[in-house]
């Protein structure tokens, strides 16, 4: 009876704990936005247009530096890996720029 207790916990267990384990090693479903080169220089010939973006700070305290890594970010949701920054709002909360595929 032991044995067979042991057995059955071991059924109604091991299933759940490797879905659970298995959900704890997947890839995070945004692409790195530190992949995404960021420059005020005109892309490559050979870089492909994707997009315009826009970075934001949803904060009044929000920083230049926190509206460029949302552009960034944006960028490489997009798919692109350089970006061009064109212009940063007057209070500094809005950035705009160009994102580009670079083979």
């Amino acid at each position: 009876m032991k044995n067979f207790s042991f057995k059955l916990k071991k059924m109604l267990f091991t299933p759940p704990l490797i879905i659970i384990m298995s959900g704890c090693s997947s890839m995070s479903p945004l692409p790195e936005s530190t992949n995404v080169r960021i420059s005020r220089e005109d892309a490559d010939p050979n870089c492909r247009f994707l997009s315009k973006v826009e970075g934001r700070v949803a904060s009044i305290k929000g920083t230049r530096d926190e509206a460029l890594k949302d552009l960034q970010q944006e960028a490489a949701n997009k798919g692109a890996n350089f970006l061009i920054v064109k212009e940063f709002s007057g209070s500094g909360s809005v950035v705009t720029g160009l994102a580009y595929f670079c083979p």
